[in-house]
Order: C-alpha cells, then structure tokens, then sequence
C-alpha cells in the first residue's frame, strides 16, 4: 500500500484560525487546551487531528531555524566573502529546502499548483546558479586579460632589469590570485 497523504482538518478551518492555530503551538499551548479554544470558537477539532497537524506543523517550522541557522553561519564563517558566494550558499540552501519538500509529495500531487510553483522557483535557483557561474568566469577572465597587459607594460617598462620585471610579475600573479579567491 503506497503512503498516505495527509488531510489536515485545520487546513480547512478560515486563514485567520489556522494563523492564530500556528501561534498558539509556537507558544506551547497544548492539544487539548488548542482543542478546547477552537471548540469555543465553533470549530470542533480533535486532539489527534490537532496533534498531527502540530506534529507536521513543528516539524516544518524547526527546519526552517535549522536552514536559517545554516545561513546564519555561513555569513559569520566569511564575513567578507563576496556576494556571489553568499547567494551561492542561500541557493543551496533553498535548493535543499526545495528537494526536501518534493521528496514528500506524492505524484497524484504532482499537477498541483503548489507544486509547480515550487518546481518553478527550483528552475529559477538554477539558472540563477549558471549566471553566477557566468560572472565568475568573465571576471577571471578579465583579471587574466588585465595580468597580461600589466605584465606586458612592466617588461617594456624595466627591459634593463630583468629581475626586477621577474619580481613585479611575480606580485603581479599573487595578486590576481588573492582577486581570484
């Protein structure tokens, strides 16, 4: 028997229950005391529905700090990075987030629109990887071009001293490297 797909009863309670639903189980309410408030509320909900949706709620809500924490250490790590590979980092992520969420799908879900949009953006996230791959070769590319007119300039410019030209060259390619990190 394949696997089930969840129904969640709060799902069709009115957006702003749900919403308030969400606060209330970040803040600790318990089950029985979120079923006893909606039941006041003219929306009776049992304590297991509630609980399976708390569970799968939680569940969400606790990835999403680990994914924020994620980020959060990535930036601390390299402060000084450049943003190519911070977007790179918050691409993965995403990426990660995306793949997680499709691996819980089932294909009957596949045509929903949910899903597209989620299949959408993961298109998007990779395009945005290829431009960024894009930039980075063109920027070495240009630092290689830049190198080679420097070290040109150079040489004509102390032809009488070879060594010395050896040597500026040779600052010249540390430089282009630290660029290139």
């Amino acid at each position: 028997m394949g696997k089930r797909r969840k129904h969640f009863k709060v799902e069709t309670l009115p957006p702003e229950i749900v919403e308030a639903i969400n606060r209330k189980l970040v803040e600790g309410y318990t089950y029985q005391q979120l079923a006893d408030w909606l039941d006041q509320m003219g929306h009776p909900v049992g304590k297991s529905s509630l609980a399976r949706y708390g569970k799968d709620f939680l569940s969400r809500l606790e990835r999403l700090r680990v994914v924020k924490e994620q980020a959060r250490a990535i930036v601390e790590v390299n402060p000084d990075a450049p943003a190519t590979e911070m977007a790179e980092a918050a691409n993965q992520l995403a990426t990660q987030l995306i793949m997680e969420f499709l691996m819980q799908v089932d294909l009957d879900d596949l045509a929903q629109a949910k899903v597209t949009e989620v299949l959408k953006a993961l298109a998007k996230l990779e395009a945005s990887g290829v431009r960024r791959e894009q930039l980075k070769f063109n920027f070495n590319r240009g630092v290689d071009a830049a190198v080679s007119r420097i070290k040109e300039a150079l040489r004509a410019e102390v032809a009488a001293d070879p060594e010395l030209a050896a040597r500026l060259a040779e600052m010249v390619d540390r430089q282009a490297e630290a660029l290139r990190k």
